[in-house]
């Protein structure tokens, strides 16, 4: 091969790493807009004095269509895994209906990457955000997220603790037993009922007695998840060998 050859070959091979990739960073740039588009539907800021008067005089576009959440999120995860980066930075928006949107997404998209930025929003300032970290986190899989899970079982909202119950039932880890006896006496029943319900799952025989002290609750709907939580237990001990 000659020395020209060579020089055309090299060229041509640079031109073409070239092209992918501008062709990666506008794929990746599209999507980016898109997920701030959709982003920009949920938000609950109304649009200042000037963006109402354009929009009045149809020379601007009101981007809040009035679409449900849910809609919205679904449009989201259907990006597929390159509207996480962009959704991981919205976690830190000042809007608290947009990171709630970016935590429900993230928890659908199923990405790794999420784990860590989940595990922060678990202490946001708004318990809506905070919740709905501990339902992605779930979704998602990841033991790690075990221990921050526990560390939420002592929030100050009772939506966040009884998602973070339910959360630590799903993950099916065992360091979670303890915490999950100390939830049994929560002072919301559906908080109490669901620590129940996850303890009977985790087949833990520390659990038998705490879950046994339940007969006497207040509530008929935990009494009734203690019962069918030790029946879960005895099933599970019956099983080993």
């Amino acid at each position: 091969m000659t020395s020209r050859r060579k020089k055309l070959l090299v060229a041509l091979a640079l031109v073409l790493l070239a092209v992918g990739g501008f062709a990666w960073y506008w794929q990746a740039t599209a999507v980016d807009g898109q997920v701030n588009a959709l982003l920009d539907e949920v938000r609950e800021d109304d649009p200042g004095l000037v963006a109402r008067w354009l929009i009045k005089l149809g020379l601007g576009e009101d981007r809040r269509t009035g679409r449900a959440l849910p809609e919205v999120v679904d449009n989201l995860a259907e990006l597929g895994p390159s509207a996480a980066g962009e959704l991981i930075r919205a976690l830190r928006d000042s809007d608290r209906r947009v990171r709630c949107t970016a935590v429900m997404a993230l928890g659908k998209l199923g990405d790794a990457a999420a784990v860590e930025p989940l595990i922060v929003a678990l202490k946001d300032e708004d318990w809506r955000v905070r919740w709905l970290a501990a339902d992605a986190l779930w979704k998602l899989g990841d033991t790690s997220a075990v221990e921050p899970l526990i560390a939420a079982l002592t929030d100050e909202h009772a939506d966040v603790r009884w998602y973070a119950t339910w959360a630590l039932n799903k993950l099916g880890d065992t360091r979670g037993v303890e915490p999950l006896i100390a939830t049994l006496r929560d002072e919301k029943w559906v908080v109490r009922r669901t620590a129940a319900l996850a303890l009977g799952w985790l087949g833990d025989a520390r659990a038998v007695e705490p879950l046994a002290e339940l007969r006497d609750d207040e509530h008929e709907d935990v009494r009734r998840a203690g019962t069918e939580a030790l029946a879960q237990l005895r099933k599970a001990g019956e099983g080993k060998p």
